[in-house]
């Protein structure tokens, strides 16, 4: 913008002293070509004759009017004097003024001589006691003094042609100022006209400003603006979707269990477990759909812990594969009761990280029930491996299901998301925070975790490795 100031008011000044040269150089050349064109006329044509009737002219036969009338006709002015007095002139008063300097110069004679000053061509006689001239009259407008010579006439030529340079220039000044401030207000008032959309919350249209200048960054960072609004409100209002989705789906996932407890309890109550096997059945399958319940409500704890960002992570050293290792010998026991099976491999060499062993154990629990819930596999096979890359120690948490449509890799680890499969899916329940658990405590690690599909759905887990801890 200030290249631009500066290049504007820099055109406005050469245009401005163009106009004002352009314009006193042809009112110069003007009134010189017209001296020259009139003296060179009136030479050729009426010289001789003035010289004539100047020559032939006897103070005692005529009145100085029939001769200034003879000389008129030949479009001359005359002037009289005696002695340096003068005593008859029909001349201009710029003329006159003229006349005088070259009366001083003692060029006339007895028979009519022509000289040439300042432009102007005068004829002059002397007849004592008479000093008799004669001057051509050029005619110009009366604002460039008539009748003047030449230098008179330019002056007032260059003044009124600078009178009107002026104006030209104050109209130039005007033209430059108007599409100056044009050029300067358009992106302001995109920018008023964007911000009032924004206002009204249309967030979809860009500015596309099209040129480079210091307001391209301004518009660039207002495009970059709408973008991130847009992109928080659906984010938002996903959001909100997700949450409401949420309580609905947390009202049916805490209504079926409670419903099975009241019912269950109340078999206890009316009697109908009325023998002692019966009575402990109805027990177990309450207390495991409270237990259940109790699952959900945990991890809506800990979601309310991580937004409010109270979630402790207590880092300690320890060995990954070791980790792993007992993690599985747990998860083993419970899955064997229900047929299914967890191996662990990996390199035995130390696999050291700084990790919270108590918020690692909710990962991997909840991946093993995310696979016990989605995998859809009989007999479920779960196969953790554990290796060293670079400076990364790497965990590989893999099942033998029928993993989970392309389309859907990318909001595994979406607050509230659920697949298809959640209403579907063996045990019934699902809260959609399982997965985002796992993403936030690994990240709050400083680790990254990924899923894809290979013969059933893979995590990959990467942690720091703990140099020191070696």
């Amino acid at each position: 913008m200030k290249r631009r100031i500066f290049l504007y008011n820099t055109v406005a000044v050469l245009t401005a002293l163009i106009a004002l040269l352009a314009v006193n150089g042809l009112v110069t050349r003007w009134i010189t070509d017209r001296y020259l064109e009139q003296g060179q006329d009136w030479m050729e044509d009426r010289l001789a004759q003035v010289q004539a009737i100047l020559t032939q002219w006897e103070p005692a036969s005529d009145t100085w009017d029939d001769l200034d009338e003879q000389l008129r006709a030949l479009e001359c002015g005359l002037h009289v004097a005696v002695r340096g007095h003068e005593i008859y002139s029909s001349l201009d008063p710029g003329q006159t003024e003229l006349l005088r300097r070259m009366v001083s110069t003692g060029w006339m004679e007895d028979v009519a001589t022509s000289v040439r000053s300042d432009g102007v061509m005068m004829v002059g006689v002397e007849k004592d006691p008479y000093t008799i001239i004669a001057m051509p009259q050029p005619e110009f407008p009366e604002i460039m003094g008539g009748h003047r010579p030449q230098s008179e006439a330019t002056m007032l030529g260059l003044t009124a042609s600078g009178l009107a340079a002026i104006v030209v220039i104050v109209l130039l000044n005007l033209a430059f100022t108007r599409y100056q401030v044009k050029q300067l207000l358009q992106p302001v008032e995109e920018l008023t006209e964007a911000a009032q959309r924004v206002e009204r919350g249309e967030l979809s249209q860009p500015l596309n400003y099209g040129k480079q200048d210091e307001f391209t960054a301004v518009f660039t960072a207002f495009d970059h603006m709408q973008e991130h609004l847009l992109a928080e409100r659906e984010k938002n209002a996903a959001y909100e979707r997700a949450r409401t989705d949420l309580v609905s789906g947390i009202s049916h996932d805490l209504r079926t269990p409670l419903t099975s407890v009241k019912g269950y309890l109340k078999g206890l109550r009316d009697g109908v477990a009325n023998t002692p096997e019966k009575q402990r059945q109805y027990v177990d399958i309450a207390y495991r759909k409270a237990c259940d319940m109790d699952v959900l409500l945990q991890r809506l704890f800990y979601f309310s812990k991580m937004e409010t960002g109270a979630l402790p992570i207590f880092l300690e050293r320890a060995d990954l594969g070791e980790f792993v290792r007992k993690f599985a010998v747990e998860a083993g026991r419970e899955l064997a009761e229900k047929g299914g099976t967890v191996e662990v491999r990996g390199a035995p060499a130390p696999h050291p990280v700084r990790i919270d062993t108590e918020q690692m154990v909710r990962v991997l629990s909840n991946l093993t029930n995310n696979a016990v819930q989605y995998a859809g596999a009989e007999p479920l096979a779960l196969t953790l491996t554990v290796w060293r890359e670079r400076d990364r120690e790497r965990l590989r948490f893999a099942d033998n299901g029928r993993g989970v449509p392309e389309d859907q890799l990318p909001h595994l680890f979406e607050q509230f998301w659920r697949g298809d499969q959640a209403r579907t899916s063996r045990g019934g329940e699902g809260s959609g925070l399982g997965l985002y658990i796992v993403k936030y405590i690994i990240e709050a690690h400083g680790g990254t975790v990924t899923a894809r599909n290979d013969h059933g759905l893979v995590f990959e887990i990467a942690l720091p490795c703990d140099e020191e801890g070696l």
